[in-house]
């Protein structure tokens, strides 16, 4: 019961946190970490269950889709952001992470004795739900979806 209720704690958490994901200042550094955190890991478990019934193994799968997600958002998601809209990087960083679950997929050690190998059209799959699920936790943790916008009704 404790250990439910721990995880069911955790979970939650991505909802009292507030960050902006694409504009990092000192003071909401920490609230940047929680959310960039929880996005990695559902962005990563989301890529992980989309190729299981391909017969990737589970745990070396996530471990090495973490890994390829942080180098993503370090060395191509970050240093973009000032230079390119993110209507264009998106689809950009979708591409990529599609590209990574495909190379990911194709390593000897995380195929499994099932393995039926990782198309394309899966791995694009995969990297959009991903992606998809992350974006959103960043909007959730940014407040986004509880703007109030006036109507420019009289009171």
């Amino acid at each position: 019961m404790r250990t439910r209720l721990s995880i069911a704690i955790l979970l939650l958490l991505p909802l009292i946190a507030r960050a902006n994901p694409v504009q990092i200042d000192g003071q909401s550094l920490m609230a940047f970490a929680i959310v960039a955190f929880w996005a990695l890991v559902i962005e990563s478990g989301l890529a992980t269950l989309t190729l299981v019934s391909c017969g990737v193994l589970v745990v070396p799968a996530f471990i090495t889709l973490v890994l390829a997600n942080v180098v993503i958002f370090l060395f191509a998601f970050l240093p973009l952001t000032s230079r390119v809209s993110l209507w264009f990087l998106e689809p950009g960083v979708v591409l990529a992470d599609a590209l990574l679950v495909k190379l990911v997929a194709s390593m000897p050690f995380l195929q499994g004795g099932g393995f039926i190998g990782v198309s394309w059209r899966r791995a694009l799959v995969a990297s959009l739900l991903a992606n998809a699920a992350s974006f959103f936790v960043g909007v959730l943790a940014s407040g986004a979806p509880s703007v109030v916008h006036e109507t420019g009704a009289m009171e």
